[in-house]
This record gives C-alpha cells, structure tokens and sequence, in this order.
C-alpha cells in the first residue's frame, strides 16, 4: 500500500491505537504475519493505510474481542482515508502539517481544555481579532492573503459548535488577556462581546473561566490545549504551540501531568458567573 506524505489525523489515531495494542509482541507480527518492521512502523505512525483484512489479522492476533474496540478501530480505518476542509490543496503553504494535524483531532474530539496566557483562544476568536493577533506573533512575513486565509481557517473551526454533537470546550484565560491591546479599542470591544455571546449561546458547551492575576497559578501558565475522544479506548492528546514549532504529547503519563495540571489551574480561576462578570468590565473599558 502506498505510504502517505502527511496522514490524516485519523490515521495517526489508528496507528497510536494499533502501537498500544501491540506493546511488545513486535516480532510475534513480523513472524506470524510475514509482515516487515517497516511496514508496521509506516502502519503505527499513521504513513500507510491499512486494509479491512490485514487490521482484522492484526487484532486476532492481539486477541482482541471485543466487537465495539474492533468496530471502532475499522471506523477509523475506514474513515482514515478521508481528507477534511483542512486538506484542502488552496490550504497549502499557508496551514503547517501540524496544525492541519490538530484541526483533524479537534473535528473528532468531544471535548477541549485550553489554557492560554496571551490571547483569546483560537477557536473563540472574531476575525478582526484573528488578523491582529497574527500580526503580533514571529509571522511578519506573512502575507495579507495568507492572513486572510488563516482568519478565515480559524472562524471555520468554528464549526465546532454546530456538530450534531458539538465539542464542549474548558478554557482558562490569564486575565492579563482582556487588557493586552490586540487591535485595538474596537477590535477589543467586539472581541470581548463576542466571548460573552458564545458563553451564553452555548451556555452548556463553551465553559470560560478566568485566572485572576494575583492568583500564584500564573507561575505555571503556558498554553497548552488537551483534546480527549468520545470513546474510552482513545487517550488524550495533548498540543502545546510554541514561538518556533508545535507538538503533541500521547504517553499516558505525560498527558495525565497536563491533565492534572488544568484541574490545579482550573481550582485558581474564577466561576462562570464571576468571569463573564470580569469579561463584561473589561468590555465596557474598551469601549
């Protein structure tokens, strides 16, 4: 089977699913299946696509019975080949293969908790706001078509709200955020407005919460975004976004650390109420 130059984000979940299930019977598949160590490692890695037969030959030979974990596991096989929006040629150039990578997570994912310390996050973002806050990052030589264009990427994900499912999302934000100028006063405004509209449109879905910045938890705030699955074969997936690159984190003890260290923060932050109330303030002050 061909190998893929960028696999899809489901082919990289299936692979990572496929590598926990084998722990180490590595040689077991190579002499029982016949199959290379290259080839399983192209499998794992989510570079080759794998047939209906050979993942069926695989998970008998894991002993793998349950009927939903081998369903979910074909779903994912099936569905691997798939390219979503994020794919999109035009989208070339202008998207990293991480971050097209993440936002094929991110459509599948049933829940995100975010932390962010500098800007709004991304997937609650206005456009305007969008533009602005890449014009302050280490991209300055982007173009304004390619500013456009991932303005426009980032009010697509937003799509996330109107999914038959659609995602719930946990995020802290430093209050430092809703004062740092990005923009501009109006650009502010509406930014600040927008986030008080999402939370009480999606009142069940989209929880804010702020981090005071007394609150000693800033000494450990950095972004990060954990995005966690609707089935529980499937771990967490941590992404963390620095100044000169991105990774993802899978190994349950790493993910875990992340985990538990949103729910430290999360204990620092203000309610619901009390946040939209900080929101609103500093909304007010923009005006």
């Amino acid at each position: 089977m061909p190998a893929r130059e960028q696999p899809t984000a489901r082919q990289v979940r299936l692979g990572a699913l496929l590598r926990g299930l084998r722990g180490d019977r590595g040689q077991s598949v190579v002499k029982t299946l016949a199959w290379s160590e290259a080839k399983i490692s192209r499998i794992e890695s989510g570079r080759s696509s794998i047939s209906a037969d050979d993942l069926s030959r695989l998970l008998d030979l894991y002993e793998i019975e349950s009927d939903d974990l081998r369903a979910y596991l074909e779903d994912l096989r099936r569905r691997g080949g798939v390219q979503g929006w994020e794919s999109d040629p035009a989208l070339r150039g202008i998207l990293s293969p991480e971050y097209a990578e993440f936002i094929g997570f991110e459509n599948d994912a049933s829940e995100m908790y975010n932390v962010q310390a500098t800007v709004v996050p991304g997937l609650l973002q206005t456009v305007n706001y969008t533009k602005a806050a890449l014009l302050l990052q280490v991209q300055e030589d982007l173009t304004e078509e390619e500013v456009e264009k991932l303005s426009e990427v980032r009010a697509k994900r937003q799509q996330a709200w109107q999914r038959p499912v659609p995602l719930t999302f946990w995020g802290i934000i430093s209050e430092s955020v809703l004062r740092h100028n990005v923009g501009g006063e109006a650009v502010m405004k509406e930014q600040l407005e927008y986030l008080l509209e999402l939370s009480r449109r999606f009142e069940k879905t989209i929880n804010l919460h702020i981090l005071p910045e007394e609150s000693g938890a800033h000494a450990a705030l950095y972004p990060f975004a954990i995005l966690s699955f609707p089935e529980r074969w499937e771990p967490d997936v941590v992404y963390i976004e620095g100044l000169t690159g991105t990774r993802y984190l899978e190994k349950q003890n790493e993910t875990a650390a992340y985990g538990k260290l949103f729910r430290r923060l999360l204990a620092e932050t203000l309610r619901k109420r009390e946040s939209r109330q900080v929101i609103r303030q500093y909304a007010e002050k923009w005006s």
